[in-house]
């Protein structure tokens, strides 16, 4: 096999899309290709943090802005004209890159400006269909059919959850139209092949991983905190905040600097990934998270069920926080609802869950298929 140029960029809002590509960075590595990273801002630090050896061409981001008065889609909605010249912008941006740097293949994890006439592109998302706000109902078909045009400028549109009856992502990528492009790739998390050997880690009992754009972000630190102060069991928050990260080293030993004792039973670490990360899920009888989808995907891979907390007026996290709790997979409540003792005990009441029907071993066999399809393999 020649060894081919593959860029692979994620959305940058926050680092759950460039998380989750490191499973298929690694994959793209162990076939002998090479991968150039590409983006900005703490998606683009988070990869470059993981794979510190490879090239990188930066690319701009538009980001968007939110607000602790306004919900979510609000904000979205008055930057709507902003997001769509960003994607033109990038769009224009990727034709110097893959001139500059020779690129067989772009992998877009979300970008919807990241295709190419002569290049093959493959775009990344479960959200086929977009769930809008009640306000926006009546415009929610036309919204679908705008995404699913957009969808088609791609070689191949990899959905990132299983074919089955049993899901994760639901309507968003079930039951709805698809294109003949479309290929579900499984659940991808950045924890598919991490070893069994763990690295000790100090044991809490409930962990708090918080993520997701700012300032609702703090919000709910503050809302978790307060709570806690109340309770006896040790808690961990992993504040997910990448920013305050240390370059170029993932361990725990070295984030032990930004370790900070909220209260006797609380710590807190701005922020952990790899390896460790998944040791103290593993090892946590309680997680509280966000209902980002790979947030999802990292704890449905590992076993894991968790009481999910939805972004305020992020329609996808509302709906994906209902469908989950509806198929006995997962809990939720409404921030301004959120009761740390009552999340506890609705766990407890939960039990054991099945994610058996979780498939997270289809990546490779469509990294394979899609890469010999495209004739680049």
């Amino acid at each position: 096999m020649n060894k081919k140029r593959i860029f692979v960029s994620p959305l940058d809002w926050g680092i759950g899309h460039a998380s989750r590509d490191v499973i298929i960075i690694k994959k793209l590595l162990e076939k002998g290709n090479e991968v150039i990273l590409g983006g900005d801002g703490p998606s683009l630090k988070f990869l470059i943090s993981e794979f510190p050896g490879l090239e990188v061409a930066r690319i701009p981001s538009h980001r968007f802005f939110y607000s602790s008065r306004f919900p979510a889609w609000f904000m979205i909605l008055l930057q709507i004209p902003a997001f769509l010249n960003g994607i033109l912008v990038e769009h224009h941006w990727l034709k110097k890159i893959i001139k500059a740097n020779h690129i067989d293949l772009v992998i877009s994890d979300a970008r919807y400006g990241l295709w190419n006439r002569e290049t093959p592109s493959v775009i990344i998302t479960h959200q086929v269909k977009i769930r809008m706000p009640l306000l926006f109902k009546p415009f929610e078909s036309l919204i679908n059919h705008i995404n699913l045009r957009a969808l088609e400028k791609f070689y191949y549109h990899w959905i990132p959850d299983s074919h089955n009856e049993h899901n994760l992502s639901g309507l968003l990528s079930h039951q709805t139209k698809i294109l003949t492009t479309s290929k579900y790739i499984g659940c991808i998390s950045r924890f598919m092949d991490c070893t069994k050997n763990l690295p000790a880690v100090e044991q809490f009992e409930v962990l708090i991983l918080l993520s997701g754009p700012e300032p609702q972000r703090s919000v709910f630190e503050k809302i978790v905190t307060a709570q806690l102060m109340k309770q006896n069991r040790r808690f961990i928050i992993i504040g997910g905040q990448i920013e305050e990260k240390q370059s170029g080293n993932n361990s725990l030993e070295n984030n032990q600097l930004k370790k900070q004792s909220v209260s006797k039973n609380c710590t807190r670490i701005s922020f952990i990934s790899g390896i460790e990360l998944y040791s103290l899920l593993l090892s946590a009888k309680y997680i509280i998270c966000r209902s980002g989808y790979s947030t999802i995907m990292d704890l449905a891979a590992i076993r894991k069920t968790a009481f999910l907390v939805p972004t305020p007026g992020q329609t996808e996290q509302e709906y994906l926080a209902l469908y989950l709790q509806e198929n006995g997979l997962f809990r939720f409540s409404d921030q301004k609802k959120f009761n740390l003792e009552n999340s506890i005990k609705e766990m407890d009441e939960m039990g054991s869950v099945d994610f058996s029907f979780v498939q997270n071993d289809r990546l490779e066999n469509a990294l394979d298929d899609s890469l010999s399809e495209l004739k680049i393999n």
